[in-house]
C-alpha cells in the first residue's frame, strides 16, 4: 500500500510501457501519468513527487528540455530523476541533471528498486 507523500511521476508517451511500470510502480506508490513536457509541469504544479521517472525521448525532444527545466527550477531540483530510454545518452543525462540513467529494456520490478535506492540516498544527504 503506497504511503502518503510518496507518488512518482512517471513521464512516458509509449502507452504500453508507461502501463507497465505504473501498474509495478502502484504497488509502493501513488503513480501520477503523463506523456508530454505540459502534462508534467501541470501535476507538478499540483501534487508534491518523491521521485520522477523520465523518457527523454518524448516527442520533438521535450523529455531533454524537460530534464534541464527540472534540474534548473528551485522547486524541483532536488527532486531525484531517473531516466528509462532506448538510447545509450547516459553522459548527456547526467550532464542535464538526472539522478540515474537506465537503459530500456527495463524490468518494472528494476525500476521499482531503484527508485527505493535513489529515494533513500536522497532522504540520507538531506540530514
Amino acid at each position: 500500500m503506497p504511503e502518503p507523500d510518496s507518488a512518482v511521476l512517471l513521464i512516458e508517451d509509449d502507452p504500453s510501457t508507461r502501463e507497465l511500470y505504473q501498474r509495478e510502480l502502484s504497488r509502493d506508490y501513488e503513480v501520477l501519468t503523463c506523456s508530454t513536457e505540459s502534462e508534467a509541469l501541470a501535476l507538478l504544479d499540483l501534487h508534491p513527487v518523491c521521485a520522477i521517472v523520465l523518457e527523454p525521448g518524448l516527442q520533438n525532444g521535450q523529455g531533454w528540455s524537460l530534464l534541464a527545466m527540472l534540474h534548473a527550477m528551485p522547486r524541483t531540483r532536488t527532486i531525484p530523476i531517473i531516466l528509462c530510454s532506448t538510447l545509450d545518452e547516459r553522459r548527456r543525462g547526467m550532464e542535464l541533471g538526472a539522478t540515474l540513467y537506465l537503459t530500456k529494456p527495463v524490468l518494472p520490478e528494476h525500476l521499482v528498486k531503484k527508485i527505493h535506492e535513489v529515494i533513500g540516498r536522497e532522504a540520507a544527504t538531506k540530514f
